[in-house]
């Protein structure tokens, strides 16, 4: 019975590992990759040039 348990308890800790690493690596290309280039400077994309002064 406790050997069955400790099985269980091994699978769900790496479920858990799992699903943190998933959540983490999508929220990376999430911040990364985006329309507007990302939060974290869009990897390979062209920065835009500042903004001229009017006047």
């Amino acid at each position: 019975m406790i050997k069955s348990k400790r099985g269980m308890s091994a699978w769900i800790w790496i479920l858990i590992i799992l699903i943190v690493l998933a959540v983490g690596i999508g929220l990376y290309f999430l911040l990364t990759s985006g329309s507007d280039g990302g939060l974290l400077g869009g990897g390979s994309s062209i920065p835009q040039p500042p903004a001229l002064p009017s006047g």
